[in-house]
Order: C-alpha cells, then structure tokens, then sequence
C-alpha cells in the first residue's frame, strides 16, 4: 500500500491546477510515497488536457464526475485512493517542498491523529484596505497556532491543507454530501466527536493563491452565515463556536439593526471603509462589516428577524423583587402593578413566548433554539404580596415565573435588607407557595438566609446552597433545580457548591442575554427596576442591557 494519496477538486481552474501539481513535483519527500489524485467535478475548460502533457515524478490520476460540488469530489478521490492516509488540497494551494513530508511525518509517528496543515496567502489580485484587513486576519489566525497561543480544533478543519488516516475517514462517513459549504468543518466536528486528536503541522505550508475581490469575500461571509444554520441543526454542539463570536453589546446591536433596516449593502460599508484605513478604527470597521455580513446571511437563511435573534442576541430572563402595594411608592426593588401588568401586557401583544426556567434550560440541555422572542421571567425574595398582586396576574396571562426564596426566612419577614425599601417585608409561607406550585408557578432556592456566599465559611456556604435545596424540597415534595445567588454574588468555589448540590443552574445579577455561550451557572439577568419607563424597559428585552 502507497503511504499518502493526495486527493485535488478542482472545476473549471486548469492554469491554478497546473502550479498547484508543479509544487507537488519539487517536494522533498520521495515521489514514490505518494499519489496524487485529481478529480475533475464536471470542469468544461483543458484540464484534463493539461494534466496529460504535464511530466511530473510522481503518480497522477485524474478522474471525472459530474458537477457535485467539492465535497462530493474528495469523496470520490478517497474511494479510488490507495494511500493509508489522505491528504486534501485545494487546486489554488502551492505546496511548500516540505508539505508533504511534514504531513507523512506526523501520520508514521502517530497513528490516529488529524493533520492540520499552515495556509499562508498570497494576494495575487487588486487590493484595497478590506483585502488587507483580511489578509492580515488570515496571517494572525495562523500565528496564534505558530506560536502556540491557540490549539488546533475542528474550526481549523480547512479542507485546502488537512491529513486523515483513510481508514478513519470512511469510519465517520466522509464528508457530508447534503452540504455544499463548510462541509470539512462539519466533518472536523464529527471527527472530533469520534475522538480523534488534532495535531497542528506548522512545517506542511501550503500558500492560497487567494484572487477573490471585495464582492466575492462579502458574499462568502453571508453564504458562511446561512450554512451556519444547517450546521447548527445537524450538531447543535457547534452552536457556541460558530454564533459566539457573533453575540453584542448595546450598540452594535443598534448600529446592525439601522443598517439592516436602511438597508445598506456591505459593499457600500466596504468603500466607507476606506477612510478609516490608516486609523485605529479599520480593524473595527473590518470586523463590523464581517459581523454584519454573516448576520445577514443567518437572516435570510431564518426568513426573518426573531428567529435570527434567537440565534445570535440570545434571551432575556428578568428580574424582579419586591412589587408596591396600594399608596407604596416605586424604587429600585418595588415595582408598582400598573407598571407590572402594562409590561406583562406588551409581551403579549408583542407576542413573546414566555418560557418557565426549567423550560429554557430544557432548550440549552439539549442544544436546541427556544422559540421566538422567547424571555424568562424570575422573582427575587418571595414577598408575601405576590400571591394576591402576581400570580393573578401572571395567571391571567398564561405566564410561567420562577420564584427564588430564602428558605429559612419563608413565613417571616425581611431581616437581611440594608434598606428600608424591602427590610420587614413579609415573605411568602409555606401554604401559599404550595398552592401557586400546584398552578404552574416554579420555585427556586436564593439560600437558607440571603448570606452573602463568598464571605461565609466553607461549612457555611454549603449548609447555605445545598440546606436551602433541602428545606425548599420538604415544603414542595418536589425536586427543586434552580438557584439564585444572594446580591448576584458569586465565584467559582460558589459556583462549584452549587452544582455539587445538583442544581442545574446559578443565576446571577449580571445583565445580558442568554445563548448557548452564557455560562449555565452563570446565567445573566436583567433587573427591572421599579422606576423604569416602558420604553427602557422593551430596550431591556431587546439588547439585555438597560444603560
């Protein structure tokens, strides 16, 4: 058996292809370890009658299928090879002498192991400061593995540059034939799932002969963003790494939502650009134009705004305490009702779909989108006006909510509260929170006795966490999951209690939106204060933030 078969796709590119089996013909590594196998998807041009009058050392096939589209092609090259690995190039790939050698290398020194090989570029077409910007980006990405700063991962499955055992490769199924871009990402994935290391090999250099123009790399992004979405659904697992990056503040939120709504084209952004190429603002313009361009793309591949929004800004759980009572008067902590039920009343008409917490965490579990326009309503405390004040309220809405109380306190009164606004405030009892449980209302634990947690003893933050859990699942005979940190306070040693008390999730007072990225027991919040508008308050719900 020959060691390595080198498999090209390549359509309609025949002069790209011939540097491209040059380079193969001045490796280092002898001639007679490899083949290359070139596989003609469908190309009308002269390739094939370029291959036959090029006179290289080392063994060529080409052969031939109708236009499928590359990943169908490599698999075709795999099926005919006879290497025991495989090594996958582009046709615009010029192999540095050693590339070859250095893949080989890894491959006899370590059995099942992924070859990850450094893609250099080279800009042969006209450039301006968004190709720069963008080649510069592609260098960096590179010299964070060079030096160690990142380590290689199913992301870095680049088919243009990437060593496989065949025997593995056929094992996870190849690559994906239903999908017609980051099909090798995808397949990096699965291989990652079976359990395959990925190695970076710095000394198998491949320069990208890269010619694509302004328009062809922005229609590249947003392509990139729409197969996200395929992606996505088939490994919900990839979500964090593919839409992370893709989640922002208030203000980019805002600004990508005026350009998506003027409807300016990237391109048009891409010339703005331009003034900002000596300043300090084009890597942020760059990389603006970059968010936005996959936006789109994860836009129209959603057919529409909500369901986009669900995938990159996340969702909203709010965060109440303490409501007024007939003359009260707002703060901080105390909502008045009128202000409570006129926001309870524009979710509805909005059309939000108010999710339980346990239901939200249901979706974050298994790795699925919550529905459209999805929030999550909480409530801090327990205070006693809830039952007559709230929960008719939220009943009559059909609304879930999750009630956090402090369970040694349940059927007292406020004694933790430096303020006068909650101190003395009567507090749910044990009949009352029995009852709203009976009727769809979820309770949760915020401690035995609202002690701040990263002051107390170890003794004491456990007897806190996991008595609070205990105490609350005697008075509801029912499992109690969710917990709520006293001040929003918490570090990793508390956050490692509360999961050691089987909870499923922390929630904190730190504000933002929720996705497949936030820390699950870590969760973010956002406190409706009493004295909030309508207004701030729907911009609460739309970018996670109120300032």
């Amino acid at each position: 058996m020959i060691p390595l078969s080198i498999i090209i796709p390549t359509y309609n590119r025949s002069e790209r292809l011939r540097v491209c089996l040059e380079a193969l013909a001045t490796q280092t590594q002898s001639a007679s370890d490899f083949e290359v196998i070139v596989v003609n998807d469908g190309g009308t041009d002269d390739t094939e009658k370029m291959i036959s009058s090029l006179s290289v050392p080392y063994a060529l096939k080409v052969i031939r299928q109708s236009n499928q589209g590359q990943n169908v092609a490599r698999n075709y090259g795999v099926k005919v090879a006879q290497g025991r690995y495989c090594l996958f190039l582009d046709d615009d790939i010029i192999a540095e002498p050693e590339l070859v050698a250095a893949h080989l290398k890894l491959h006899r020194e370590q059995e099942e192991v992924i070859g990850i090989g450094q893609m250099t570029i080279h800009y042969s077409g006209t450039s301006n400061w968004f190709i720069n910007t963008y080649t510069k980006g592609w260098r960096q990405h590179y010299q964070e593995l060079n030096q160690g700063i990142r380590k290689p991962a199913w992301p870095d499955c680049y088919a243009g540059n990437i060593s496989i055992p065949r025997s593995i490769f056929l094992e996870v199924g190849g690559f994906a034939t239903d999908i017609r871009r980051n099909h090798d990402v995808e397949l990096g994935y699965r291989l990652q799932q079976y359990g395959v290391e990925f190695v970076y090999v710095p000394a198998a250099i491949g320069r990208q002969d890269e010619r694509k123009q302004v328009h062809e790399l922005i229609s590249d992004l947003e392509k990139a963003g729409a197969a996200w979405i395929t992606l996505c659904q088939r490994h919900p697992g990839m979500y964090p790494e593919l839409f992370g990056s893709m989640t922002h503040g208030l203000r980019e939120s805002i600004l990508l939502e005026i350009v998506w709504r003027l409807g300016i084209s990237p391109r048009a952004l891409a010339l703005l650009g331009g003034l900002f190429e000596y300043t300090s603002w084009s890597r942020k313009w760059f990389r603006f134009i970059n968010q936005y361009c996959r936006w789109r793309g994860v836009r129209r591949a959603t057919s529409g705004q909500q369901r986009s929004n669900s995938l990159i800004q996340g969702t909203p759980i709010l965060m109440y305490h303490a409501f007024a009572k007939s003359g009260e008067a707002a703060g901080r902590f105390v909502q008045p009702i009128h202000r409570f039920t006129q926001q309870m009343n524009w979710l509805k008409r909005l059309g939000y779909c108010v999710l339980s917490l346990d239901e939200f965490l249901q979706y974050r579990h298994t790795r699925s989108l919550p529905p459209e326009r999805s929030v999550v309503i909480t409530i801090d405390d327990g205070y006693a006006e809830l039952r007559n004040l709230i929960y008719p309220i939220l009943q009559r809405n059909g609304f879930h909510a999750t009630i956090f109380l402090v369970t040694d306190k349940v059927g007292e009164h406020n004694d933790w509260a430096s303020t006068n606004e909650l101190r003395g405030r009567p507090l749910l009892s044990c009949a009352e929170i029995r009852e709203m449980a009976r009727n769809g209302i979820q309770f949760g634990a915020h401690s035995r006795t609202h002690a701040r947690l990263m002051t107390v003893s170890p003794e004491q933050l456990l007897d806190e966490v996991a008595g609070s859990k205990a105490n609350l699942e005697a008075v509801l005979q029912l499992p109690v999951t969710n917990f709520a940190y006293p001040y929003g306070e918490f570090d990793s040693t508390v956050q490692a209690i509360v999961e050691q008390a089987n909870f499923l999730c922390g929630c904190s007072a730190d504000s933002g939106l929720n996705t497949q990225m936030s820390p699950i027991y870590a969760l973010h919040r956002i406190e409706i204060e009493g004295t909030y508008s309508l207004p701030r308050f729907l911009l609460a719900l739309w970018v996670g933030s109120t300032s």
